[in-house]
């Protein structure tokens, strides 16, 4: 199957498109929010999903974090769906994310936020759907109809909504003008992005497990990119921070293990970035020693050239972590379509999947 012939393909670079539309619908519902969430007493998000869009979702918990004082629990659903459990929201701001935005156990977070008088926010592609009805606040994706199996665009539209109220919410304003301009930026940089992808895909197709690890800021994207890797290519992967993976895990690498590892420049302070890079050299260096194939996916250059033994995705995108995982987004999910064709599968329709999950 010839990947630029399937709807994962055509949705993957309809991205920029949404880039281009989303901020201005949603301009004035993410000014009443922000308001009504600055001018109460909550510091503390609760946060619902599954699979992309609970993604999503660490990605924002790392970004308000470190840049505010507000702090995101995330919400184990299971807790009021199955056990009946007695959680009190009424000091919380509670957020719901879904794409379809009919996650039937994410919709009874928000309702049990609303019965306890919260601040509640939906993020999802359908402004119909019970989760944008449900919550006081709905943040449109805008992404039109996504009909491959695999979220791409609306991940990325999620990151980006996520990414703009907790820029609102925080002190690090300048990521507001990134995300006016991120169209531009992100049109940019999908042709190098294309080009990697194929050589990369062609040289780790016949992997049938792995790991792929980040850490920080982009650590959702080795989640995004095993989900993505496990539905359309049937690999077995498994995503981790870099510093969880050595509680353990990393005793199951070796010679046939290929590694993935994500690491963003980061561009802080000195001393931060040296902090920062520091932690990559050192997961980068444990996988090399332990002869595992690994593809580095960077846009640091001081990260690459270490060993002829690592394959180097160098993507030359200047901008900080946080809007570098929007290009590590999309290397992941062209990575895993283009090994999908090759390897004779159908991105858009994996087995045993739907579109639609829903779960209580």
């Amino acid at each position: 199957m010839n990947y630029k012939e399937t709807l994962m393909w055509k949705e993957i670079n309809e991205t920029p498109e949404v880039f281009g539309r989303i901020f201005n619908d949603n301009a004035d519902v993410m000014k009443q929010l922000v308001s009504e969430i600055k001018n109460s007493k909550a510091t503390n998000f609760v946060a619902a999903a599954r699979g992309t869009s609970d993604h999503a979702l660490i990605y924002f918990k790392y970004m308000l974090e470190i840049n505010s004082n507000y702090t995101v629990g995330l919400s184990a659903p299971s807790v009021l769906t199955l056990y009946k459990g007695k959680i009190n929201y009424s000091n919380s701001i509670v957020i719901g994310c879904s794409q379809s935005g009919k996650a039937e156990d994410v919709l009874e977070v928000i309702k049990k936020g609303n019965e306890h008088g919260a601040i509640t926010i939906s993020v999802t592609n359908d402004k119909n759907s019970p989760l944008a009805k449900e919550a006081k606040f709905h943040l449109y994706c805008d992404c039109g109809d996504e009909k491959s199996v695999a979220a791409t665009k609306t991940f990325s539209a999620e990151l980006y909504l996520l990414l703009w109220l907790a820029s609102e919410l925080s002190k690090k304003k300048e990521n507001l003008l990134m995300l006016k301009n991120l169209k531009t930026e992100i049109e940019c940089i999908i042709p190098q992005i294309d080009q990697l992808t194929t050589t990369y895909a062609n040289k780790f197709k016949d992997m049938k497990s792995g790991f792929v690890l980040s850490r920080g800021l982009t650590y959702a994207i080795a989640l995004e990119s095993t989900l993505k890797l496990q539905e359309t290519c049937y690999i077995q992967m498994k995503g981790y921070p870099g510093s969880e993976f050595y509680h353990g895990p990393m005793a199951m690498v070796n010679e046939s293990t290929p590694v993935i590892i994500y690491c963003a420049k980061n561009n802080g302070d000195d001393e931060m970035q040296s902090i920062v890079r520091a932690d990559q050299l050192k997961c980068l260096e444990k996988m090399l020693v332990l002869g595992a194939p690994v593809l580095l996916v960077t846009n640091d250059c001081v990260l690459t050239g270490k060993s002829f033994k690592c394959n180097d995705a160098l993507i030359n995108f200047n901008v900080s972590e946080e809007i570098m995982m929007f290009a590590f987004a999309i290397f992941a999910q062209m990575f895993a379509c283009k090994i999908s064709c090759l390897i004779g599968n159908n991105p858009d329709a994996p087995r045993a999947l739907q579109k639609v999950t829903i779960t209580k």
